[in-house]
């Protein structure tokens, strides 16, 4: 019926929509499908074609969907999609912003607030001054709306000589910049290596002493359990020995000497974990990031002295030439180059500005070693006297108390 009518791909009238119609209807009636037949139905109303149950139909019904971009297809059946429409997708709940949460972040803008402010160029600088004294609030904005028409460092430089005197010193200049950089990065290459082996040892050490307070938890537990033992002990069992109630009830007091012993190693890590983690962790991420830096700018190195060579080439054969294209491009390349010399090496002398933080992480793992050896000194040493108390308590009883000791039965 499509074909003897419309002839194409897409209907391109009403009419031929209506034929299709009438010629389904006649199709229904056994009739031979054929345009002709409509003549006869001039001035006459065209016969309509019976729709049964559309509920098959719908369950076979399958609508297309195809992606060109990730050459996938979809194939959905009617029924599929109606029940859609019947799909009730919970409201999302409200995001929970709890203490940890509010604590890493502020932990995280403390720890760029200190690379920022030992850089030895952007601590210097408007936006950083008025970072650090703006008052109110709206910071972002107020910072935004006041330096959004400030250039960048690159558009800040003054374009560079084009004499043959001025860029024989400035070839000298990056030759050596070069080589500066090379044993720079050699040397914080080789500090990384070290620092990171120093914070894995630290993470170590400090997971041990973890398992060593929750181990000496157990310990207080159990400590517990002997002491508040209410089994009574047979005379048959001990014979003359009564030392064993004695030991029973002296073990009250030493629970809380272990717990205090947990107490502080477990404070101890606490804090030695979270120098750890503002501190040398922020350092050995300046070393990884100055190394992907170093990376690209080699890269990038390389590059652009491929292209010096190609516009030196280019800017000899042009000498005789009045365009001054090549020459423009070459000046280009070169203060590209040597801004982005400048800026590793201020990115060199901020790692070493950085440094003096490992002098603070040694200082702080000192003073906390020095202070829970200090307690646990203390701690061990009340520890000490309770049990050699509990020994001479024994040993200080008469012959009527020993033999009347409490949890022994007669």
């Amino acid at each position: 019926i499509w074909n003897s009518v419309i002839k194409t791909n897409s209907l391109s009238s009403r009419n031929d929509f209506y034929k299709c119609l009438a010629l389904m209807a006649l199709a229904q009636q056994g009739k031979i499908v054929d345009e002709k037949l409509l003549d006869n139905y001039i001035n006459r109303e065209l016969p309509i074609p019976t729709l049964d149950n559309l509920t098959e139909l719908e369950d076979r019904l399958i609508r297309v969907l195809r992606s060109d971009q990730g050459k996938t297809t979809f194939c959905f059946r009617y029924g599929d999609l109606c029940s859609l429409d019947t799909i009730q997708v919970e409201v999302a709940p409200d995001k929970k912003v709890d203490k940890e949460f509010i604590e890493e972040r502020r932990r995280s803008l403390k720890r760029y607030l200190q690379i920022l402010c030992r850089h030895p160029v952007i601590c210097e600088t408007e936006i950083i001054k008025f970072f650090l004294t703006f008052q109110g609030t709206s910071c972002g904005d107020n910072m935004k709306a006041t330096f959004k028409n400030s250039l960048d460092e690159f558009s800040c430089e003054p374009p560079t000589s084009s004499t043959s005197i001025d860029r024989i010193e400035r070839h000298e200049e990056d030759s050596t910049g070069i080589r500066m950089f090379h044993i720079s990065e050699t040397h914080i290459s080789f500090l990384h290596q070290q620092f990171s082996q120093i914070r894995t040892y630290l993470k170590n050490i400090n997971e041990r002493n973890f398992k060593t307070a929750d181990e000496y938890w157990a310990i207080e537990k159990s400590l517990q359990l002997i002491s508040t033992d209410p089994t009574r002990v047979e005379r048959w069992a001990t014979g003359p020995n009564d030392y064993w109630p004695t030991i029973q009830t002296g073990l009250t007091e030493l629970p809380i000497e272990i717990n205090a012993v947990a107490e502080r190693i477990n404070e101890e890590c606490k804090r030695e974990d979270e120098v750890i983690n503002d501190h040398l962790d922020m350092l050995i991420e300046l070393f990884q990031g100055y190394k992907d830096l170093c990376k690209r700018f080699e890269e990038a190195l390389q590059v652009e002295q491929r292209a010096i060579q190609k516009a030196t080439h280019q800017n000899r054969r042009s000498l005789t030439t009045s365009d001054s294209s090549t020459k423009n491009d070459l000046s280009s390349i070169e203060k590209r180059n040597n801004h982005a010399l400048k800026c590793i090496q201020i990115e060199t002398q901020l790692i070493y500005a950085n440094l003096e933080a490992f002098v603070y992480i040694l200082s702080s793992l000192g003073n906390i070693q020095y202070k829970v050896s200090s307690d646990l000194l203390d701690i061990w040493k009340s520890f000490s006297n309770k049990t050699s108390e509990l020994g001479q308590t024994y040993i200080n009883k008469t012959s009527l108390q020993k033999a009347n000791a409490p949890g022994i039965k007669k």
